[in-house]
């Protein structure tokens, strides 16, 4: 993968924290899903019934 490899080179190791990059790139996927969509609904008007 070619973000492994650019993290390797710049950093000698695929491990941050003691934890695979997999899971940082796997958790700032979900943070990002989750900040779009609490923008989403914090910018929806209410419905008046």
């Amino acid at each position: 993968m070619i973000l492994t490899n650019i993290f390797i080179n710049l950093f000698g190791k695929n491990e941050l924290l003691g934890l695979n990059m997999g899971f940082w790139v796997s958790m700032a996927a979900v943070l990002l899903i989750v900040a779009a969509m609490n923008i989403l609904f914090w910018c929806l008007k209410p419905t008046q019934k």
